[in-house]
């Protein structure tokens, strides 16, 4: 009898319609249940396909798709970063050898050329330039260093020790005849210090947009470095 009254009890309980909105709600809030139940999409589509009025949904090509997409996409993403990854390569190695032309330059002329030339050549940019805040530069730099007056490094950098234009108008006290060329460029700061004035170290393209704000700037203030001791060797020497 009191199995009976259990029975009866339970059958008055009322029954809770699961729709069919409250399962495609639950599956989006919880995406991995079919995939982390191979055995459950099995179950539900072993060989057939769902029909509604005017489309036929096969979920397990509709999950085989999604995958090769994903697959696709990882795909691509790798290449794009070998490729990348392959290009800085390349990059730093044409600066290690500029970086080495720089310090074993015999003389203004030779490391002019190796600024002015080679360095834009290798970086794949129209001008590269440094310049001091003097008006006594050495009597043998020629067109290897550039003067600017007093406040002109801190008015380009703004304070910061580099700052990156992506779109701006070349000035000829920096660039001289290249500063026509220049529509975007990176600067660097080389401070005051060691016999040498502040200056600044700018590598300038042709390509609005070229250097972008959130790029970093390391190898390109290296190179400012290298190329600020390389001038400083000779110029207590040659004023």
């Amino acid at each position: 009898m009191a199995d009976q009254l259990k029975a009866g009890a339970k059958s008055t309980e009322p029954r809770v319609e699961l729709r069919e909105q409250d399962v495609i709600a639950y599956l989006r809030r919880n995406p991995r249940i079919l995939l982390n139940n191979a055995d459950l999409l099995a179950a539900i589509s072993p060989e057939r396909t769902f029909e509604t009025e005017s489309v036929v949904v096969d979920m397990q090509r509709f999950v085989v798709d999604r995958l090769r997409r994903q697959v696709d996409d990882l795909k691509n993403s790798s290449d794009t970063l070998v490729s990348t990854t392959r290009a800085n390569m390349s990059l730093v190695e044409r600066a290690m050898e500029c970086t080495l032309g720089l310090l074993y330059a015999r003389d203004y002329a030779e490391m002019s050329h190796i600024l002015h030339d080679e360095l834009p050549l290798h970086l794949g940019v129209d001008a590269v330039s440094i310049a001091f805040e003097t008006e006594n530069l050495p009597g043998d730099s020629g067109q290897a260093i550039r003067g600017l007056p007093a406040g002109a490094v801190d008015m380009l950098l703004q304070g910061k020790p580099s700052r990156i234009r992506p779109e701006t108008e070349g000035e000829a006290a920096v660039y001289g005849a290249s500063a026509g060329l220049v529509r975007s460029d990176a600067l660097i700061l080389l401070e005051a210090g060691d016999g040498l004035p502040a200056g600044v170290f700018a590598v300038g393209c042709r390509v609005p947009g070229y250097f972008d704000a959130n790029q970093g700037t390391e190898l390109i203030a290296f190179l400012g470095h290298v190329a600020r001791y390389a001038v400083g060797r000779w110029w207590t020497l040659e004023l």
